[in-house]
């Protein structure tokens, strides 16, 4: 937030994550920062209840994207990611027919946020371009299935069901 947004952390919640309670980040970002840090109690998501509906939000989108499309589950990751950036693309009423995102950035103007991709649909077919030196009469593109976008590539991800592998490239052609 103060690197990339120029707008200064005043409270910082969380869970009751043992991550954040260590003495490297306590002393070095909340003390030396003036960051009062909050956590909730023990057993008690209702104290978070934004985030928790949030989360079961994102949830219920990603489990629609995997039944739909018949992802299979160990993919659940990129379907998680997907969610979440179509949510953030999408009109909501609380925001007068606005996306999240671009009312974030209408606060944010200095942010760095990627070039948005066109929407692609999830786990449609997709041929990924072989760049290296293959024989004359070799297939000059990879079968993949779309899961998604990058977040720190301008690209989307792909996955090959054959090698089991994700690739991120922009060089393809969606079936």
């Amino acid at each position: 937030m103060q690197t990339q947004f120029n707008s200064p952390i005043q409270v910082f919640r969380t869970d009751n994550g043992t991550g954040y309670f260590n003495t490297v980040l306590g002393n070095f970002f909340f003390m030396e920062n003036g960051i009062v840090h909050q956590s909730t109690c023990v057993n008690s998501p209702q104290q978070n209840g934004i985030a928790e509906r949030k989360n079961r939000h994102i949830l219920e989108v990603a489990r629609a994207l995997l039944f739909a499309t018949k992802v299979p589950k160990y993919l659940w990751g990129e379907a998680v990611l997907t969610a979440a950036h179509l949510i953030t693309r999408m009109p909501s009423r609380v925001l007068n027919l606005k996306t999240p995102l671009e009312t974030f950035l209408k606060f944010f103007l200095i942010g760095s946020i990627s070039a948005d991709l066109p929407l692609k649909i999830f786990r449609c077919t997709t041929f990924v371009h072989e760049h290296k030196q293959i024989g004359k009469l070799e297939p000059r593109a990879i079968k993949c299935v779309f899961v998604g976008y990058s977040p720190s590539q301008k690209g989307y991800k792909y996955f090959d069901p054959n090698s089991k592998w994700l690739l991120v490239t922009m060089d393809d052609t969606f079936f």
